[in-house]
């Protein structure tokens, strides 16, 4: 039966379900309805063949099963229903495990009902919106029937998953030779290569304590909610561009992001910038705010890298000082500010003038007004502090950002989905979800659903 007979017979099938009146999102979801029992069908048969195929092997040694039953039955909820399967079961001697070896080449896994492609659509949907929402579009969008506990249960379990394969990322930077293999996952970069890494973080609520508050708090303990994410983003100076209406884009680019601390954060961070292409680049750039602990983290990870302090921060703390100095807002405060500015950004030593110039004022202020005196005494103290990490000018002459952009949008994105009203995360929930999120972004989605290879 040729493509163009099955088409007609279906054609014919359907015909006395169609009355004429329909729009084409009608048509659309009638044909779906009409076929799908045939495409079960279909599939039942096909993963059938498939597992009747497969040797009957340990997936971990290779050596073959003692066979304990034949043929044992499973339902599975696939993209087009349920479809039931007949799989071998054994005994691997030498590993010491019973296995289904059929159920390891189909990508299912144990304890679960749903398929591959069932998981990616639980994962993917749960990832842009919570599951008692996600349950409803799922089934207008693709018309399977799966349960907010079964999206909840698919989308935590692949977090896992993806959990796993970041920390065997992580595990490769502490084993010999493990950092040849991560960075010959690199692309090859061009010659003279920036690469910039931007660094920063942004609280997650979680339920700490959750039903001892009020206890706690009697025992002189304020029970804490919202704890830290650290977040990173990594690109080339090169994959930076514009859009057609001009909009700084960036094409390609690495993303890191932990709820585990300072240290994890580090050496996650470490093992996405040598997939990036860290042992090639001829520069790499740390970009962050006034933070402690992002110029500790640079100094130790990437020795030798060029450090930058986020310009906007910068401008924050002068428009500060302005507005003591001057009333916030006032015509006076922006009057002072602007040279300053324009120093910072076009003077090859902007940042050690505007320094000099505040000096000058403090040492005036200081038998006038005390508060002042103080005030601009503080953030000569800040710009002194990271006045190596200013050069702007050369950064803007090199084509290199300013400013930290890319990783305050970076964290805005991820706040999107974990910072919804109401929300509270665990810690153990977060951090799988976070690595499933950043797995996502990373385009390396495949390595959960091979399916998903295009």
């Amino acid at each position: 039966m040729t493509e163009s007979e099955v088409v007609d017979w279906l054609q014919d099938e359907m015909r006395g379900q169609v009355t004429g009146d329909e729009d084409m999102g009608e048509l659309e979801k009638l044909v779906d309805g009409s076929t799908r029992e045939i495409r079960r069908r279909l599939l039942e048969r096909l993963v059938q063949e498939t597992a009747d195929a497969v040797e009957l092997a340990c997936e971990h040694c290779g050596e073959l099963l003692r066979i304990v039953a034949h043929r044992r039955g499973r339902s599975i909820n696939s993209s087009v229903g349920t479809i039931g399967l007949e799989r071998t079961y054994g005994w691997c001697p030498k590993c010491a495990r019973h296995l289904y070896p059929a159920d390891v080449a189909l990508g299912m896994r144990a304890g679960g009902r749903a398929s591959p492609r069932v998981q990616e659509v639980c994962a993917l949907s749960v990832l842009r919106a919570p599951t008692a929402r996600a349950e409803k579009d799922v089934h207008r969008m693709t018309g399977i029937e799966v349960s907010a506990s079964t999206l909840h249960r698919e989308a935590r379990r692949q977090g896992e998953r993806a959990l796993a394969l970041r920390d065997r990322d992580v595990e490769l930077t502490q084993r010999p030779g493990g950092v040849d293999a991560l960075a010959a996952r690199a692309p090859e970069l061009p010659e003279n290569s920036t690469l910039i890494i931007e660094i920063d973080a942004w609280n997650i609520r979680e339920r700490d304590c959750w039903g001892r508050t009020e206890q706690l708090r009697r025992d002189g303990e304020e029970p804490s909610r919202w704890h830290w994410v650290y977040t990173a983003t990594v690109f080339r100076l090169d994959q930076r561009g514009t859009d057609r209406k001009g909009r700084s884009i960036i094409v390609e680019r690495g993303y890191v992001a932990t709820r585990g601390g300072v240290e994890p954060f580090t050496r996650q961070l470490y093992a996405e910038a040598l997939q990036r292409g860290l042992q090639q680049a001829e520069t790499v750039l740390v970009i962050g705010d006034g933070a402690a602990w992002i110029w500790n983290l640079a100094g130790k990870q990437f020795k030798g890298a060029a450090q930058r302090l986020d310009l906007f921060h910068v401008k924050e703390h002068l428009w500060e000082l302005a507005g003591e100095l001057h009333g916030r807002g006032t015509a006076e405060a922006r009057e002072w500010v602007r040279p300053y500015l324009q120093c910072l950004e076009r003077r090859r030593d902007g940042p050690l003038d505007v320094i000099d110039s505040l000096q000058q004022l403090s040492d005036k202020l200081r038998q006038l007004d005390q508060d002042k005196h103080e005030a601009v005494k503080r953030e000569i103290g800040y710009l002194d502090q990271h006045k190596d990490r200013m050069d702007y000018k050369e950064a803007k002459k090199l084509g290199q950002p300013c400013g930290s952009g890319a990783i305050e949008s970076t964290c805005s994105q991820y706040q999107r989905r974990f910072k919804l009203t109401g929300q509270f995360w665990s810690l153990q929930g977060d951090e799988a979800f976070l690595a499933l999120a950043t797995l996502h972004r990373n385009e390396r989605w495949h390595l959960l659903f091979p399916h998903d290879q295009s």
